[in-house]
């Protein structure tokens, strides 16, 4: 039996709710709207009064009627043309009150009425309110995305790999003065905003997103968003944070505060470089695998999958559970639970408690391999 919660557990970050980008651009445009009113409303009440008039003074309320004086009205107060429409038999009459429309809606309703629209929606710049608008409709869609705080020379490069492998984020930058240089890189869904705030990241859906990349240059930036997001997100194996650092000190902290990963760019650098003094190969080998591992190559892949004590391939043969014939992927080393490495196992290779298996294949085969593997791995309830 499941364990039934008599009491509703409360959100760990408390009643913040999330701050809603697109009823913000709603509200503008309903502030066009409002602006209209008053032109709209002359407009329309000259347009009725004149077709009132018409039927009142020619005795007609049939409908063909009403749209023949509808016609006529809006050609008069918009002096496009002139068409005598009514009997002959009040023709003086009806010129008569058409002589005085003209003089009184031709200031009201031509002037001010249709100048005033033109007017508003000129100066109100409703092409770019519709278009944050529907980015922000679409981006309240979005699921398993990433969220990347920050717009500088890390995140371009970690943007344009996201892009290559399409893959889904929202880009925070406090900055608005970056707003251009984002547009015209390319970013699909952004906001000009806070990183820290409770608000803000909620509304950018880090209940939904699958991690989080922040890469400020000042450590005290990142740890405020570290600590933010951490509170809204606390399981670190569903919600993975990536962060950078500028020393191995602040290093440490981000990760007791909640980061699954600190990279600090001067340590990064130096080991980078020293891999191309003690690992010399051919500039074709060393591209194929930096390439790999820093994810340029969209055609192949490296995942890490490990295996628990709840999973029934323990004790199973490499060969019996058919790995490549089933996903397309190969299993190009085992990490032992002692830190030992068995690079190329064969097939008798037995598959223990705590192994990590490192698969290599394309990376739609590697999703078929974590589905794969997930399917032996066997599920508890708690028990009442």
């Amino acid at each position: 039996m499941r364990r039934i919660s008599s009491s509703k557990k409360g959100k760990p970050y408390g009643n913040v709710k999330p701050k809603n980008y697109r009823a913000i651009y709603e509200e503008k445009f309903y502030d066009i709207l409002l602006q209209l009113r008053y032109p709209l409303m002359t407009i329309i009440f000259f347009t009725t009064l004149g077709v009132l008039m018409l039927m009142i003074i020619n005795q007609k309320t049939d409908g063909k009627s009403v749209l023949n004086y509808l016609f006529h009205t809006i050609i008069t107060f918009s002096t496009v043309g002139y068409t005598e429409g009514y009997d002959t038999e009040r023709l003086m009459l009806n010129r008569f009150f058409t002589s005085i429309f003209i003089i009184i809606t031709l200031p009201l309703v031509y002037m001010y009425g249709l100048v005033s629209v033109v007017n508003i929606f000129m100066n109100s710049n409703i092409q770019e309110i519709y278009r944050y608008w529907r980015m922000y409709k679409n981006m309240e869609k979005l699921k398993g995305h990433y969220i990347v705080c920050n717009f500088n020379g890390i995140t371009k490069e970690l943007i344009k790999v996201l892009k290559k492998r399409k893959i889904k984020f929202v880009l925070i930058e406090p900055d608005r003065s970056k707003e251009e240089e984002i547009k015209e890189f390319g970013v699909e869904f952004y906001v000009i905003d806070e990183p820290y705030k409770r608000d803000v990241l909620l509304g950018v859906g880090i209940e939904k997103a699958r991690g989080l990349i922040t890469a400020f240059e000042e450590n005290t930036q990142d740890i405020a968003v570290i600590v933010t997001a951490r509170l809204i997100r606390p399981d670190r194996e569903g919600f993975y944070i990536v962060s950078t650092a500028t020393n191995e000190e602040s290093a440490e902290k981000m990760k007791l505060l909640g980061s699954n990963e600190v990279i600090v760019p001067n340590i990064a650098i130096g080991r980078r470089i020293a891999s191309f003094i003690f690992h010399r190969s051919t500039p074709i080998l060393d591209r194929f695998l930096e390439r790999i591992a820093y994810g340029e190559r969209t055609d192949i892949d490296l995942i890490e999958v490990y295996i628990d004590d709840k999973n029934e391939l323990i004790d199973k043969k490499l060969k019996d559970i058919k790995l490549p014939q089933e996903t397309g992927t190969t299993v190009v080393a085992i990490i032992k639970e002692n830190g030992k490495m068995k690079i190329s196992p064969s097939g008798d290779t037995v598959i223990d408690r705590g192994d990590h298996l490192i698969l290599l294949g394309h990376p739609k085969a590697l999703r078929r391999a974590e589905e794969f593997i997930k399917k032996y791995h066997i599920e508890t309830e708690a028990i009442s």
